[in-house]
């Protein structure tokens, strides 16, 4: 798919030029004389030109002669900028699939994690938090932090009525409290021994002893965890026995574990990755079958990773210094977060005709190109 540098622009949201200079991405009008100028140049290093490159651009679209200094300068001033633009970006529809009536009432949110690293002989970490509409596939949050700030629930804003799906990573006391104190509810993939668990005579109970009373389909039960106040509170938790092919899989991936951290891993903890077991929040009318079916849509985000990473290569940073960083990813969620909006626009088709919209955006996931050159500035 070919996009034109001038189609993106006309995407930016309303008061893009105001906050081009409140954020002070433009202070002094000196080579660079409007938004847009910059913009171009931005997105076109972003895109993987180099800094030469991206002044031959600026000179072929009578911007002027800039400078590699000059240019990173103004570049990495633009992150603030980037990062509005991107928060105000409305997108259109990635795909519009059906919502479950049973799902009516909530907004479902997936979230991830995953790190990019800079280029060079010492690497910098960096994560990128986010969260995805699993019915729409946009964007609802994300945010760029050190590699010393881990996978937490509280990395992002939860409003009444969201239902938030996550990995093991997120399912801790600390972060379910989190979620239910803003109104939220959750379905989070837990650990064997994640927290401690009781029954509702206060004892402490296993997972693993609950597990291997099963009889082989979808099974829920109530348990109890002590928050941060000592208090019982309620928690269910739903499981589903694997496959003998996913069974086949955990047990080579197991393996290759004991083996290369060179570890034991006790038979009970084996015992538990026969079952795929989930944390959840919803009340009873969500069946466990309902509630495992929801939470296997998760999947939905880590595409969104691979396409940001092997399509517009946010998994390498090209730059050294913390500033630079920071601008140079938020610049490619940004760009990333347009051109969504460009496929959404286009693609969605109101009639609601289902299977078209899936089909045509897959076949354009491996093939974006923005033709940069189609822009001309205005004298």
């Amino acid at each position: 798919m070919d996009i034109n540098i001038e189609e993106l622009i006309k995407l930016l949201p309303e008061g893009y030029q105001q906050a081009c200079y409140e954020t002070k991405a433009i202070e002094r009008k000196r080579t660079v004389q409007t938004p847009e100028e910059l913009l171009v140049m931005c997105l076109y290093y972003i895109y993987g030109a180099s800094l030469m490159e991206t002044s031959q651009l600026a000179k072929m679209n009578g911007t002027g002669k800039m400078g590699d200094v000059a240019f990173m300068k103004r570049f990495t001033k633009s992150s603030g900028w980037f990062q509005w633009i991107s928060k105000n970006i409305k997108t259109g529809y990635m795909c519009h699939y059906q919502k479950p009536g049973i799902l009516r009432e909530y907004n479902v949110t997936a979230i991830d994690a995953s790190s990019v690293y800079t280029k060079g002989a010492v690497k910098q970490a960096w994560h990128l938090h986010y969260a995805l509409d699993l019915f729409s596939l946009n964007c609802q949050q994300y945010k760029i932090t050190d590699e010393k700030t881990g996978e937490t629930l509280k990395n992002f804003e939860i409003r009444k009525n969201d239902l938030i799906i996550a990995g093991r990573a997120y399912a801790t006391i600390t972060g379910m409290e989190y979620c239910l104190e803003n109104g939220g509810d959750f379905i989070l993939r837990i650990r064997n021994k994640a927290f401690n668990l009781y029954n509702a005579q206060g004892r402490q109970v296993f997972i693993t002893d609950w597990l291997k009373t099963l009889d082989g389909s979808a099974s829920c039960a109530m348990f109890y965890y002590r928050d941060s106040q000592k208090n019982y509170k309620p928690v269910r938790i739903c499981a589903l026995p694997k496959t003998e092919e996913e069974l086949k899989k955990e047990e080579k991936r197991l393996k290759r574990k004991e083996s290369k951290k060179q570890i034991k891993i006790s038979d009970d903890t084996k015992f538990s990755h026969h079952y795929m077991f989930v944390a959840t929040s919803l009340p009873k009318t969500f069946t466990a079958e309902d509630i495992l079916y929801i939470y296997r849509l998760r999947w939905q985000v880590e595409m969104v990773f691979k396409r940001y990473k092997s399509i517009l290569g946010a998994g390498s940073v090209p730059v050294k210094t913390k500033e630079a960083t920071e601008a140079w990813i938020n610049g490619k969620m940004m760009l990333a977060l347009l051109i969504e909006k460009f496929i959404g626009n286009v693609d969605f088709s109101p009639s609601g005709k289902s299977g078209k919209k899936q089909e045509h955006m897959e076949g354009n996931q491996t093939g974006i190109s923005v033709n940069f050159y189609s822009y001309h500035a205005k004298n």
